[in-house]
């Protein structure tokens, strides 16, 4: 029983980590995307100053 109970905490383990690694690389995705299409934004606007 205890052999079982280790062996379910190891898969949750394992599971938890590959979820949070998983968000995490969501929200740096979120975050570059917001970065870049501010920059976009920024050399738009510059462009026309000229």
């Amino acid at each position: 029983m205890l052999i079982l109970l280790l062996a379910l905490a190891v898969a949750l383990s394992l599971l938890a980590e590959l979820a949070y690694g998983y968000l995490q690389e969501r929200y740096t995705m979120r975050w570059v995307r917001a970065e870049v299409s501010e920059h976009h934004a920024i050399m738009r606007q510059l462009g026309r100053a000229r």
